[in-house]
This record gives structure tokens, sequence and C-alpha cells, in this order.
């Protein structure tokens, strides 16, 4: 079913051209990584008393697990505070800013937790200069400030990433002059990865790629060592670049009148929220649905909780649980069998406006993705996005991962505000 079957909509014309435009808009865009720099140096908008985290707003009381605990250590980590207690009183002040990440041109990976001094990766879209930012990979450990984890080790990490990790990398892409990604992605598609919770290929197809540039602009001293063997020894690493190239994609078609297409989908500790090109920066939200999880040995779904995430930018532009189907490694974690992630796969189509071009999926033929979620299909039709996406430990940590059916709510409401909005005009 159609855009054009929704009672009270726009004229189809409208819907469906602005669609159109909107999905090619994103597709003309040929991201570029240019570079790792500072979050108060590469975000809009941002200052040295903002923090960023993941998922539509809420107020400072209101969040209380994860992302609470990795607002207050990155205050810390910034020199804001020289206590977790301490940085929770500036932050009832309003002295200390929790904003969203993705009003700052930026996307967040589970808590998102962002602030000034932390390194992100650019991608760029050449053309119209357009931006995508994502903090780096912290390395494989549980505990992490993503997860929610402020403790010693973590700081230690954090500083190390900026002194040492970032500014290689930095060197490395400025001595290249960047690195296209949408080859990249096509390949790893190609060679089973989701581009969410599978990177394996792309992070290997990365380092064959980015190697020779560190060294050459670093030199082999112990340094660059640590860099290459955290680069070697993490599989995961080029998931938030994944997240970055997804933020510059879909920003293209934001503010795109009449459009339906979904521009963002996001995480908070309590909400799942869309946005899509029409509607601009408003969220659309709804409660989080259970996460079909497959856990670490040991631990219990009552051990876990949601503390935000924005990796599901990779599905706004088609990839992970809407490519399910070239990732079969993950069937454990993504309905149990390889027939279930074809089925879902295939559901996907019917909720989007085209197919990709040129990331590709093998077992279907080399069909593209499913690309461009249109959130009036989605509410006509009942069938949700389906999202690769991390578990995470009520006291903080990775848990493991599974599959999560977004709610329909949000795009239902979304549609009724694009509708709304065409009959005022």
């Amino acid at each position: 079913m159609t855009s054009a079957h929704v009672a009270g909509q726009a004229p189809r014309i409208d819907r469906e051209g602005a669609n159109d435009a909107a999905v090619a808009a994103m597709l003309a865009v040929d991201p570029i990584l240019v570079d790792v720099a500072p979050a108060l140096e590469a975000l809009p908008g941002m200052t040295p008393h903002t923090i960023l985290v993941s998922g539509a707003p809420l107020e400072w009381a209101q969040y209380t697990g994860g992302q609470r605990r990795a607002v207050l250590g990155a205050a810390v980590f910034e020199g804001l505070a020289d206590s977790l207690a301490e940085a929770d009183a500036l932050l009832h002040e309003g002295k200390i800013i929790v904003r969203p990440c993705h009003d700052h041109g930026c996307v967040g990976s589970v808590t998102g937790a962002t602030s000034a001094s932390m390194p992100v990766w650019v991608v760029e879209d050449p053309v119209t200069g357009g931006r995508g930012h994502c903090l780096l990979y912290e390395g494989s450990e549980r505990q992490r400030l993503t997860y929610g984890v402020w403790n010693d080790a973590v700081h230690r990490r954090l500083i190390w990433l900026r002194e040492v990790l970032a500014p290689q990398l930095s060197a490395g892409l400025r001595h290249v002059g960047g690195l296209r990604l949408s080859p990249i992605i096509r390949r790893a598609l190609g060679m089973g990865d989701d581009l969410h919770s599978r990177n394996t290929a792309a992070t290997a197809i990365l380092y064959q790629q980015l190697s020779g540039p560190v060294l050459d602009a670093n030199g082999l001293g112990a340094s660059t060592r640590e860099v290459l063997d955290f680069l070697g020894q993490n599989d995961l690493f080029f998931l938030h670049i994944a997240m970055a190239t997804g933020k510059c994609i879909a920003d293209r078609a934001a503010g795109m009148v009449g459009s339906t297409i979904v521009t963002a989908m996001t995480l908070n500790e309590k909400q799942f929220a869309i946005r899509t090109a029409g509607t601009g920066r408003r969220w659309f939200r709804a409660p989080i649905p259970p996460l079909r999880a497959k856990l670490f040995d040991g631990l219990r779904p009552e051990d876990t909780a949601f503390i935000g995430g924005e990796s599901l930018i990779t599905e706004t532009i088609g990839l992970g649980g809407m490519a399910a189907a070239a990732a079969f490694s993950l069937q454990d974690y993504s309905g149990g069998s390889v027939d279930h992630m074809v089925t879902t796969t295939n559901a996907m189509y019917d909720i989007t406006h085209t197919e990709h071009p040129t990331w590709k999926i093998p077992y279907l033929a080399f069909r593209g993705v499913p690309f461009g979620i249109d959130a009036a299909q989605v509410a006509a039709s009942g069938i949700t996005p389906s999202i690769h996406m991390g578990a995470a430990l009520r006291e903080g940590g990775h848990a493991g991962a599974g599959l999560l059916i977004a709610p329909v709510e949000p795009f239902q409401e979304a549609v009724k505000a694009l509708q709304a909005a065409g009959s005022s005009r």
C-alpha cells in the first residue's frame, strides 16, 4: 500500500513528488570521511558547557539510568565539575546543558554522551558541504561511557582516544585526502556485514585503506603501533563511521516540504522517536518496545535496560535490520534463523520508497537494500522498521544484542502532522 491510500492526505502528486525529491537528495550524497576533530570544533552550536545525548530531549531530572551516569561522567571528564555530585548540581542549575545529538549534526552511540573535547568522525557531502558526525568507538570492553559506565578505566581510555587515537587518525585522513565511504559499505554488504551489528568486513576494509596513510603521516612509533592494533582488534570500529555517514545522508532530506521520508530514528532512556523530512526538527515519540535480545552468558533480561541509542540511523539509510539478509552470521541475534532474516528484509521493501542503486544484498540476487523509509507506508501497512541493536546492562555495560521492532505510533503521528500542515496551506 502506498502513501496515496492514507485517508486525508495531501494530494498524491505533492507527497510523491516530495518523497522523490527527498530520496533523490539522499542518494546523491557521496559521503567522504574527511577528518577526526574535537566536538567543540566540529559540531555546529557546540559549547564547552554542552553535553550531547542520544534521543529526543528530556528534562535533566527525567534521566535516571545509564544516560544520566554517562552525562555526569562526561562533565567530570571535561573538568566542568570535580565530582559527580557537583556535576549533578550544575546540571540542575542549567550551568551544564544537555542537548540532543541530532540538533548538533551528530549521532550518539547508546547513551550518546558527547562533550566538547571528545573526538568525532567528520563525514562530508562534497557537493553541499553538509556533514555528519559521531564519536570514535571506545573499544570492545563491556564497560564504556557509551554504555553508561564512568570509572577510572573508562576515564583513561577516553584520554587515550583524545590524545593518541584521534590525532593519528586525523593526520592519516588528511594525508590521503579523505576516504570515500559508499564503496566500503557496498563491499562490506557483499562480505556479510549489515553495517550495524556486524562491521567486521567494513572495519577490515577501512584498515586496509587507512593503515598506510596513518603510518605515512605519523611514522612507525609506539603510538602508531597502538593505534593500528586498536583498529585491528575491534571489529565494530567502523560502526561509528557508518552512523556519521547515515547522519550526513539523511540530513540531505531534512526540511523537504510534504515529504514523509524518515530522517531520524532514535532512543533515549524512555522513548523511541522519529523525525521526517517534512516535519523538520519535530520529534514523534512512543514508549520503547521490548528488545528481543540474545544476552551474554549468565545475564537475564531483568539485568538489562534501555539507555539510549542512535545507531538506528543505519536503518534510516537502509542498513542494519533493514539489510538483515546480508548478514546471516547474525541470525542468533536477528530472529533466530536465516529464513527469518530474509523475511525481515523482504518486508522492509514494503515500507521504503526505493532500493539503493549500489548497496546490494547478494542472497537476494543483488537487490539493492530497501531505502527511504516512508512513514506513510508504515502507518498504512502497520509494518514497522526492524532494527538491529545492542543490549545494555541496567547498571551499565554491554549485555548482548538483538532485534527491536519499532512502534507504529510515531509514524502515524508524523503522517497526521503532515496532513494537518497540508490542509492548512
